[in-house]
Parts: C-alpha cells; structure tokens; sequence
C-alpha cells in the first residue's frame, strides 16, 4: 500500500518459495503487509521504490499463540542485489532542497559522480541553453534521455533532448552512466525520469525565483578594467522563474490527474560587434497535464501531453560577438510530447509494459533583420541580417512493448525473463531561405566591395531514421547469487524520402524534385550483455558487482544528408558595386563564377557500425541507513 498507488494498495500471493513480485510500481513510500492463519501479521514500513531499481524486502513470517500483527521499523533497502547498473537516484528531496540551477543539465552536473558538464551553471544563468554531458568516455552523441519510460530524445541532436523538461514536474530521476539495462540503446549517460502524477488527495505546490540587480555582487578590479573589461558584460539583468503544480483524485481509487505551468525567463548580456551590449533572452513557457486511470485490479493507463514555446531572439549573440541584431537568428520553437502509457499484469507470471510517445520539434531560426547579409572580410562582422533563415521539423514516434515473465524454479534457481520491442520512426525536414538568394562581402579597412555570393535556395531537404530493437534477458537467481545474460538486436536504416524544392532564382535549371533513396545506412547488429551481482554477507547491505557489453552507436538523422543531392549551391563572383549602395542588384556580377555544391561524399558499402565495448567492476555497500 502506498499513497503513490492509483487504487491505494495491490494484492498477491507468493509462489511456493515465498517469493512475490509487485512490477512496475510507480516511486514513492510503501508498506508490506504479510499474512497467513496461524502466523503473526508482518507489517514492513517506509519502503523507499526508486525509479529503474528493484528494492527486495526479506519478511520473516512466526507462529503466532494469539492474533497479533509485528511491525517491522528500520531503514529502506539502498543496495540493489539484483542488478549491476551504476547509477543515482535523485529524489525528490534531493531536486527541490539542495541549491543549484533549476534544469536537469545543472542538477546532474553536480549531483553525478563521473559525469563531466560541458556547460558549467552559475546561479542558473546558463539554463536557456542545454549542455553535453560524458561519463566514461562516451560522447555526449550517445547520451538517451526518457521521460515516462520511453525515448524523447532530439532525433538529429543525438544525445540532447528536444524539450526543456519542466524541473518541478520531475516526481524522481535515475541518472545511469554504466552497465545499463538490455533497454537502453547506447553506452552514454542515461537519464530516466518520470513525472507526477497526482496523489490520494488533491494537493498543490507555487514556486517564485528571482535573480536580478539586488542578488549580484561584482568581483572586477582595476587591473581588469585597465585590459577593456566592461562590469555590464555578461552581467544578469535578471533570472525569474515561476511554477505553479496540482494534483489529486478524479475518481478516488480510480482516476488521478496532475498539472504543471511554468514560466521560466533567462536575460543575460552579453557583447555584440561594435562594443554594443544586447540582452541575451530567452523565455520558456509550458504546461503538461497527466492523467493516469487504474482500469481494473491489473491494468493501468497513462495519458500525458506537453505542450512549450521557447523563445530567443538573439540565438548567437550569447557564443559569438561577430554578429549585431540585425545579423544573428530569432529563435520561436514549439515542442510538443504526447504519450499513452500501458502496464498490464497478464498472470501471476507475466507483466506487460507498453509505450507510445509522439514528439514534434518545431525549431525555426527566422531573420531579424530585412536586407542583404553583409559580410565584412576585414573584421569577420556580419551585418544587416543572418546568412541564412533555418527552419527544422524533427518528429520522432517511438513504440515499445517489454514483457517480464517470472519463472519460480528452473536449473536450481530463479528467473526473470525479460523480452520485447522498441521502434522508432524519425522524419525530419530542413528549409532554408536566403534574403534575396545571395550574400555580398566588402573589406570596410579600404571600403571596397569584394565578392557576391548567388545560392539555389529555397531549399527543403528531408532525411528518415528508423531504428528497430528486438532484445531477450535472463535474470537468474541461485541463492545470494544473480547472474543475468541478455541480447539486444537492431536494425538501423538512415535513408532519403522523396523530397523537392521550390523553383529557384538563380539556378533555374537545376534539379529540384528527387526520388527516395533507401538503404544508404542499413545495419544489422547483435550486442550481447552479462552481469553477475553477489549478496556478500545475505543481508542486502554489501553486493559484489560486474558487468561486460557491446554497445552499438546511434546516428542522428541527418547523417545521410552527406549524400542528399537536394543540397545548397552557390556560384560565387567578383562584385563591381556600381552605385557604392553595398547591396546587389542584378547585374553588378562579374567574371566566371566559382561554383560550389554537388556531391563529393559517398559511404564505403563496407562501413561498419562504431560501438563501445564496456566491462565495469565494483561493490556497492549500505554505510548506514539511507547512505
């Protein structure tokens, strides 16, 4: 029993050898009642279940001479003696009551042990912008991020996530960086989070932050300054961030439901060209709602939607000082999560856990400004607009179906069987616009106009990623002694739809409509993994553990756009600027034109797919209760 659970408590009867398994409880605090006539009722409390992590709970059952219940007080179990997996839980206690900046690449920054940020976070001012994440070796491009237990992932930035993740939303998270579980595509860090969902009451929770003017203190003396360095550069004009959560019973034991908005504002200043200070800003609001339905007694569904607006007008201006406002990027995403969520117990022996999830990155890069980019050549500043107005569609539908079948007693021991399937289909789409198809370049040291550069956009280029796994996993249990073996099998095919674009200016007698292109990438592998878990003493405090496996390396997306003959082509000419205006009318192009673009890049047939053999030793040891 369990606040956590939708239909407050769940009911079964163990094997012949006393064992009984409750799969896939959501997090929280619980209690075990044992009973049978003629024994003392055992009640075991404060039972602390973590996300991705079996907590075994050893009852010892006595001849009772009247009805009598023992209650039984201590610790929750903290070593895991099934599992070899390296990770850390961070709690919920652990999210809202340690200092740090308010997003999951702060948090896991200093709360991991081996992970290394490339995006360091002071006072939460880096949070507009995610960050890379390694551990072991691994790039940050093989880096799996779930939410709700199913893979969220950007499809063409492997390894980051296509979505700022509400930070209150979180109910709990399990950060992994070794000896993963046969689910889990690759070797880098993995993130597994699950978010509220409402509990036995209805409850709600409004959080404010603010960091502005008042919070700040300024560490820059005259030796700085003596070197050019201006106290406002960089300098917070102000953090806020505002949430708002509720949760409770639709239909008490039946229907829960959990609701999150927030507002989340970053504003920092950074230097521009020219010595001009432009704020920084970026503006983030969402809202998610989540509604989970216990069907019957064995079955549950999960119903969750998010919906966020991610706003920054000034996408570069923060890593490069080369650009004005008018020359960088106006960044306007919408990010859209839908997932349907189903656990079904078939029999005493077998669960079911499946997962669908659809998500929509909507990613533009539009103009600031309305003319001709202007590059100089003498300075490296681009002025009047950006090079180029970018805008990407990245969806990805991931399916997953993973069945557990627990077997009492076979070869001398136990088993936990684990096999199913995990698919993903991931069409993404790139246009790309030029103000007037063209960009000119001039050398502001002579004030000479220099070269025109003419390009065949509108381009719209599309690339299709499916990744399909099919993977089976013994879990045997003799004794004190787990040993677990398992194969995950992939197909990955990266390949080109049928794809156009529109007519284009200057080149009107290019190609502009292509035929699909399959099997560009088509990998077949088969990854094996094994660990072995010892009970040192049989107490469930000190576990001995070692693990070995093949992790296969995901690609992104474009991948394949190496080869995408709907690409961008420029023909490049001296420009003789007649009337001084430094902007490009027809005609003021000059000589043979140096044209750029074609394909020059094929894949060797014989490409194999990159992987990382991993093998991992340690123990894990309960120092004192709950350390």
């Amino acid at each position: 029993s369990s606040p956590a659970l939708v239909a407050g408590q769940m009911v079964g009867v163990t094997d012949q050898g006393g064992v009984y398994r409750f799969p896939s409880l959501p997090s929280g605090v619980y209690s075990v009642k044992l009973e049978l006539a003629g024994f003392r009722t055992v009640v075991r409390e404060n039972i602390v279940v973590s996300v991705g992590q079996t907590t075994p709970v050893d009852l010892t059952l006595e001849v009772a001479t009247v009805a009598e219940t023992v209650t039984v007080t201590g610790g929750s179990p903290v070593v895991d003696t099934t599992s070899a997996n390296v990770n850390v839980i961070l709690s919920q206690d652990l999210l809202q009551k340690t200092p740090g900046g308010r997003d999951i690449w702060s948090l896991v920054e200093y709360k991991v042990p081996g992970l290394i940020s490339s995006r360091p976070d002071v006072g939460g001012t880096a949070g507009g912008l995610q960050g890379g994440m390694t551990a072991r070796g691994t790039p940050n491009s093989q880096n799996v991020q779930f939410l709700n237990g199913i893979n969220v992932g950007d499809p063409a930035a492997v390894g980051f996530a296509g979505y700022y993740y509400d930070y209150d939303a979180f109910e709990e998270i399990q950060v992994s960086t070794g000896a993963h579980d046969i689910s889990v595509p690759s070797s880098g860090v993995f993130l597994n989070m699950t978010t509220k969902t409402g509990g036995d009451r209805w409850s709600g929770k409004a959080g404010f932050f603010w960091e502005g003017e008042e919070t700040q203190s300024r560490n820059v003396d005259d030796r700085l300054l003596d070197f050019g360095f201006r106290p406002e550069t960089n300098s917070v004009d102000f953090v806020s961030d505002v949430s708002i959560q509720a949760g409770g019973p639709l239909v008490r034991n039946k229907v829960r439901f959990f609701g999150s908005f927030r507002d989340w504002r970053v504003h920092v200043n950074v230097p521009a060209a020219f010595s001009e200070l432009v704020l920084d800003e970026t503006n983030i609001t969402s809202g998610l709602g989540n509604v989970t339905w216990q069907v019957d007694d064995d079955n549950r569904f999960t119903g969750f939607y998010t919906r966020q607006y991610y706003k920054k007008p000034n996408r570069f201006l923060g890593s490069s000082a080369l650009f004005t406002s008018e020359s960088n990027s106006n960044e306007d995403d919408v990010f859209d999560i839908v997932q349907a969520l189903w656990n079904s117990v078939l029999s005493p022996d077998l669960f079911l856990d499946a997962r669908l999830s659809y998500n929509r990155i909507f990613f533009p890069l539009y103009f600031n400004g309305r003319d001709q980019s202007l590059l100089d050549l003498s300075t490296g500043i681009r002025t009047r607009n950006a090079a180029s107005e970018q805008i990407f569609i990245r969806n990805r539908l991931q399916a997953s179906a993973t069945f557990n079948y627990f077997v009492d007693r076979a070869l001398g021991g136990r088993h936990e069987i684990r096999f199913g399937v995990d698919h993903a289909h991931m069409p993404t789409s790139t246009e790309v616009h030029r103000w007037d198809d063209l960009e000119v370049a001039y050398r502001s040291a002579t004030n000479t106009p220099v070269r025109v550069t003419l390009f065949n956009t509108p381009v719209q280029s599309k690339a299709t990623l499916d990744v399909t796994a099919l993977f089976l996993q013994d879990s045997y249990t003799v004794g004190r002694v787990t040993l677990t073996g398992g194969l995950r099998w992939e197909r990955v095919e990266n390949y080109l739809p049928e794809q156009s674009s529109p007519p284009s200016r200057w080149f009107p007698d290019l190609q502009r409509s292509f035929p699909a292109v399959r099997d560009i990438i088509n990998w077949k592998t088969l990854g094996p993994r094994v660990s072995a878990v010892y009970d040192l003493f049989g107490a469930g405090r000190t576990a001995l553990k070692f693990s070995a496996g093949r992790y296969y390396y995901m690609i992104s997306t474009g991948t394949v756009n190496a080869v995408n003959p709907n690409f961008s082509v420029s023909a490049e000419y001296a420009w003789n600027d007649r009337n001084g205006d430094l902007r490009f009318q027809e005609g003021e192009q000059v000589g043979t034109p140096v044209v750029s673009g074609g394909l020059t890049t094929s894949f060797d047939p014989g490409f194999d797919r990159p992987f990382t053999d991993e093998i991992a030793a340690g123990v894990d040891h309960e120092l004192l209760p709950n350390v």
